[in-house]
């Protein structure tokens, strides 16, 4: 089988699909596809991605982009190990975790308080942001309190991991991890995972 992943290697959404691989034990050839630069994106970027956002994937000449999208068809290519709980009402929280990560977290967490402390010469997040990001903690919290994703990865796992990675790499995102233990204590266990090493950009402690 070959694997060709479009990303860069500080994205978090990329990260979710290298982590799933990792998990998988495949390998992939990984090409550069800066999308905040032009000169960094491939020539032919457009058929991969129609919107020019990463990441983009090609798996035996089939392309695929958006990133649940590309997550399950590797699952259904290569479902051992799986990363979806045979358990319906785990299957249940592990979505909706990803779904929280996606519409809730992590614009707050990233771009409201990462990039702007990581980035931009340690501006501080808004008040706005901050809310919005705690209000996102305290849902995954629950949903992880119900076993939506344990120690053991499964596609939540691979999506929460790196979203709290960069959140955690600075001092707001950390202190906001502080307030919600249950979470808190279940990043601890896994920031230094493996998997979770082998995927590391040098743009985040984790």
């Amino acid at each position: 089988m070959r694997i060709t992943l479009f990303g860069t290697p500080d994205s978090v959404y990329t990260r979710i699909i290298r982590l799933v691989l990792d998990l998988k034990n495949v390998g992939h050839d990984f090409v550069m596809a800066d999308i905040f630069d032009d000169r960094g994106i491939p020539d032919d970027y457009e058929r991969r991605h129609p919107f020019r956002r990463i990441p983009s994937i090609e798996i035996d000449g089939t392309v695929v982009y958006e990133t649940d999208a590309i997550a399950h068809y590797i699952e259904a290519l290569l479902p051992d190990p799986s990363l979806v709980p045979a358990d319906a009402r785990t299957a249940a929280r592990m979505r909706q975790i990803m779904r929280v990560v996606d519409h809730y977290a992590y614009r707050p967490l990233v771009w409201g308080i990462y990039v702007p402390l990581w980035w931009r010469d340690g501006t501080m997040p808004t008040r706005e942001m901050l809310a919005e990001a705690e209000t996102a903690l305290r849902a995954l919290q629950e949903l992880v309190g119900e076993g939506g994703v344990g120690l053991s990865p499964n596609l939540a796992w691979c999506y929460l991991a790196p979203v709290l990675a960069v959140a955690d790499s600075v001092s707001a995102g950390s202190e906001l991890i502080a307030r919600v233990p249950v979470l808190k204590e279940w990043w601890h266990s896994v920031r230094n995972a493996p998997a979770m090493v082998r995927t590391r950009s040098r743009e985040s402690h984790y």
